[in-house]
């Protein structure tokens, strides 16, 4: 009997369940958004119970008529979350989610107590207030009752899985986001948890990717719908599964994913430090003895959505068509509207039009932001090869491949053909993936990619743009660096 698996994809706000066959086909897909509850002190968290009641129904509404053919469920979910729990594996606040900014509040004292440079070499992640080390910090400073009440700390893929399986469990991609895990060992660092004052006993035990954690609990089946013995797989964060479902295990195969954030990534087979003092990218572990080097950034896809709901009332198609009529004439936009998590760049940056004359339309500016999001992953890019690692091809997933415009400047900014897959649903193919080859229906993960992931676009440099792109690259450069002393200033407005 063919056996099928279920994916489900937590995200910051939906989530998203796919059932996926042995040939890669998505045969139902259904999302549901999440509320995050927002306040003005920058609070953004997921109510757990009300996010997996939201889960589990969205589960039992997919597999209707797969009740009895699902094999294997998958997880991946969003980095950066975290979710004290009390001795009673009780949450004692909703899940800090990777948009809260309260921990910025303590961050520059923490920046004066951490020798962050050493962190660094041992977590793979560069000083920014987004990873739960931070979070754990501004509880203790902040939330202090809260802080010495929690006896364990969990991401937000891990409490789904203490919710199904009854324990504590994390795995390596996402563990390695907290900035307490060891980049090398790949187990939890003494130096980060000393500091915070927790022990390896307050956190979840690591389980790689790829390996099967058990079977799901009678009780958990049925809350799920599901009547077979069903296995469950800890799978890879979001970000990793989109790689996985364009073919991030191919050799030197870079990934750039344009969703609301943007990531570019490599696989590599061990993990790499940036030499630059400034700690460009980060390295984070994937799976199967694979290592994911690279940066991501605040802001991408985020870009089109601003420009449609604050400032042109237009489509995204029509956006992207307003675009298409004209360069951008000299115009450049530095993209930070939600600051930036690119260390190169830093969280107090912010959006910046430069150049602008009385000629220029909404079609330059517009153009201007698409420009500014590739040449911001570029900055990436140019970080991995001074540190000599290879990228020989470029693929491309989430909403902004949509845009063929956007992918021809892309293509035309790195000098290098960007191909594009098959699956509209990349998270959800690799996860499968990962589930398939973990259920022994592929020998490795590398035969999996192979035989699943198809191409179906190729987008090539326009010769006419390369040069051009090339100069422009190179002064935007030269605006964010010579703008950060301008940020500063305006930060403490």
């Amino acid at each position: 009997m063919e056996e099928l698996i279920l994916a489900v994809d937590i995200g910051t706000t939906n989530i998203k369940a796919g059932i996926v066959d042995e040939n890669g086909r998505i045969l139902k897909v259904k999302s549901r958004e999440l509320p995050i509850e927002k306040d003005d002190t920058g609070k953004a968290e997921h109510n757990p119970e009300e996010i997996f009641n939201i889960f589990v129904s969205l589960v039992r509404e997919i597999v209707s008529e797969y009740e009895d053919k699902i094999s294997l469920l998958v997880l991946s979910s969003y980095m950066f979350g975290i979710l004290p729990l009390d001795k009673n594996l009780k949450p004692l606040t909703g899940i800090i989610t990777l948009l809260d900014l309260r921990s910025r509040e303590t961050f520059e004292e923490l920046c004066k107590l951490v020798d962050f440079e050493e962190l660094y070499k041992r977590t793979g992640c560069p000083p920014l207030f987004i990873y739960p080390f931070s979070r754990i910090y501004w509880l203790k400073r902040k939330r202090r009752k809260i802080y010495e009440n929690a006896r364990y700390y969990i991401g937000s893929k891990d409490y789904f899985l203490l919710r199904l399986l009854g324990g504590l469990y994390t795995e390596p991609s996402q563990s390695i986001s907290t900035q307490l895990m060891n980049v090398h060992t790949l187990t939890w660092d003494p130096y980060p948890l000393e500091f915070l004052g927790i022990k390896e006993e307050n956190l979840p035990k690591i389980i790689p990717p790829e390996e099967i954690l058990g079977k799901l609990p009678l009780e958990s089946k049925k809350i799920l719908g599901l009547k077979k013995d069903v296995y469950v797989l800890t799978g890879v964060y979001d970000g990793g599964a989109v790689g996985l479902g364009i073919g991030a295990m191919g050799d030197s195969i870079g990934v750039i994913n344009i969703g609301t954030t943007g990531m570019l990534r490599v696989t590599y087979p061990k993990p790499v430090i940036d030499k630059d003092k400034s700690m460009r990218f980060q390295a984070y572990f994937l799976c199967s003895n694979k290592w994911y080097i690279g940066g991501a950034v605040n802001n991408a896809g985020i870009i089109l959505k601003w420009f449609r709901d604050n400032i042109f009332n237009l489509s995204y198609e029509d956006l992207t068509s307003e675009a298409q009529k004209d360069d951008s004439k000299n115009l450049f936009f530095l993209p930070f509207i939600t600051g930036e998590r690119y260390p190169e760049i830093g969280n107090i940056a912010s959006g910046v039009f430069f150049g602008l004359k009385s000629f220029h339309n909404k079609n330059h500016m517009i153009r201007a932001g698409l420009e500014g999001v590739a040449f911001t992953l570029k900055m990436a890019f140019e970080a991995l090869k001074e540190n000599n690692i290879e990228i020989k091809e470029l693929r491309a997933g989430g909403g902004g491949t949509r845009s063929s415009l956007w992918m021809s400047i892309f293509a035309s900014v790195f000098n290098m053909p960007i191909k594009i897959t098959e699956s509209e649903e990349a998270g959800l193919l690799g996860s499968a993936l990962l589930g398939f080859t973990a259920l022994k229906k592929f020998k490795t993960l590398e035969e999996a990619t192979e035989k699943l992931v198809k191409i179906k676009n190729i987008y090539y440099p326009n010769p006419d743009w390369v040069e051009d792109y090339n100069k422009k690259f190179h002064f935007f450069k030269f605006l964010v660096r010579n703008l950060k002393d301008a940020f500063e200033r305006h930060n403490n407005l």
